[in-house]
């Protein structure tokens, strides 16, 4: 794993990271952009989508559970942290993943 002390994630405190939408980090789209550049074709849509939503939760908690859902251009962030997690563990909603990056 490499750990990158420059991303919100090692540079805010837990209680700044931010939740509601977030937007893709232009980072990560760049990042994105190059890895399909370098292996010479465009991943299919889906691949490309889940690559963005990994490579923002990332950058944003690593090691932190995160519940969210998908939206136009980023995520809707509901929960970090075990404690505001949980609840979306104990009762699932439709639309609402649960991960640990």
């Amino acid at each position: 794993m490499i750990i990158d002390l420059h991303t919100p994630r090692y540079q805010l405190p837990f209680d700044q990271l931010p939740r509601g939408f977030v937007p893709f980090p232009q980072r990560v789209l760049e990042g994105v952009e190059y890895l399909q550049q370098k292996i010479g074709r465009r991943y299919p849509e889906e691949y490309k989508r889940h690559s963005l939503e990994l490579h923002t939760l990332s950058y944003y908690y690593e090691d932190y559970p995160v519940a969210y859902r998908r939206v136009d251009g980023g995520i809707e962030v509901l929960a970090v942290g075990f404690e505001e997690v949980a609840r979306f563990r104990r009762h699932p909603e439709d639309g609402v993943k649960v991960v640990q990056p």
